[in-house]
């Protein structure tokens, strides 16, 4: 089979390697559709990933259809669409025993740790297999592990009706934790340098929507909350100095989320998160939220379709992937289809 293989950094490539086989009882073997660019997959090309591993399939976007199953598998069989759900715990340790396996101690993850989606094939454990509902499109079905993840940043930050959402950056995973966000009830306000993804974010329900680059970013939001602050502050772009700047921009009682892994210590200044009593929230993956996003995605699967700016086949990855880090205008989530 064809798959997308990171040798090593650096080093990107579509290789011809054998189509992995059922080995085990409880395994299903999945014939990928689609699969999405993250921007973790650019941080593994790039060896700024600390937890990859080499050579490496990568790709954890990944929906596909049931080629065929284990003689221990019970609920799904062939001709199920499925989505993958990347992320593999142990179980036994302090987190997963607190109901917080996306911190396992002993994480595996698809496409960093075990070879991922961007291939025709791949073999899982059952339990990491979701069934979708029938006639879902298997290519919005792939952005259905990014949405967990804007579901995560809210649960994390328990977002609830009326709040006042900030967040920074208008990126795929930014308009869907605002999509998740106007789910509960919040108001989001959107800040974004890109004027494409400022209209997107408008688009799709942003209730204002801010150029940073053109306006006083703290003097606006104190604007649009009465001097108060966002409650909610996703920080979704990965600038340190956002990070730090959110703090002026919390309300009281505020929590702030950062979605991005830093490369250097950021400076926060810890009398304004002790004043105002702000709440500070690291987000890695996802804790339960493939089955309540995979009924959001397929009962507003014309708004996730509006997310998916580009599909090409796996064949073309170089173009995919130049285009997902371009910074070009009009772009957000790019998708790779594995149908030859």
């Amino acid at each position: 089979m064809q798959a997308l293989q990171v040798i090593k950094p650096g080093e990107l490539r579509l290789v011809q390697v054998d189509t992995p086989r059922i080995t085990k009882p409880t395994e299903v073997l999945v014939r990928i559709k689609a699969a999405g660019i993250c921007g973790s997959d650019l941080h593994i090309i790039r060896g700024t990933n600390p937890y990859a591993t080499y050579p490496r399939i990568i790709g954890h976007e990944a929906s596909g259809i049931v080629e065929a199953v284990g003689s221990q598998v019970t609920a799904l069989k062939p001709g199920d669409p499925v989505v993958l759900e990347p992320i593999l715990s142990c179980g036994h340790c302090y987190a997963c025993s607190h109901g917080r396996p996306n911190v396992c101690e002993h994480l595996q993850v698809r496409g960093v740790h075990l070879d991922g989606g961007f291939a025709q094939y791949l073999v899982s454990e059952e339990k990491y297999l979701h069934r979708l509902p029938a006639g879902l499109d298997l290519n919005v079905a792939a952005l259905i592990e990014p949405f967990t993840i804007g579901a995560q940043a809210n649960a994390r930050a328990a977002t609830q009706p009326g709040d006042t959402v900030l967040i920074h950056g208008a990126g795929p995973i930014g308009l869907i934790a605002m999509l998740v966000a106007k789910s509960l009830g919040a108001r989001c306000m959107v800040s974004e340098i890109n004027p494409s993804r400022r209209e997107k974010a408008s688009q799709l329900g942003a209730d204002a929507v801010i150029d940073p680059l053109h306006t006083d970013l703290e003097a606006e939001i104190m604007r649009l909350t009465d001097g108060k602050g966002a409650n909610v502050i996703h920080e979704a772009t990965g600038v340190p100095s956002l990070l730090a700047q959110s703090v002026k921009l919390a309300s009281t009682a505020g929590r702030i989320v950062a979605f991005a892994y830093g490369a250097e210590p950021i400076p926060i200044d810890f009398m304004q998160v002790n004043k105002k009593e702000l709440t500070l929230l690291g987000l890695r993956h996802q804790t339960y939220q493939f089955e309540p996003m995979i009924r959001f995605v397929a009962q507003h699967e014309q708004t996730a379709r509006q997310l998916i700016s580009h599909q090409l086949p796996l064949g073309d990855y170089k173009s995919a992937f130049e285009l997902f880090d371009g910074h070009h205008q009009g772009v957000y989530k790019v998708l790779l289809t594995m149908d030859a």
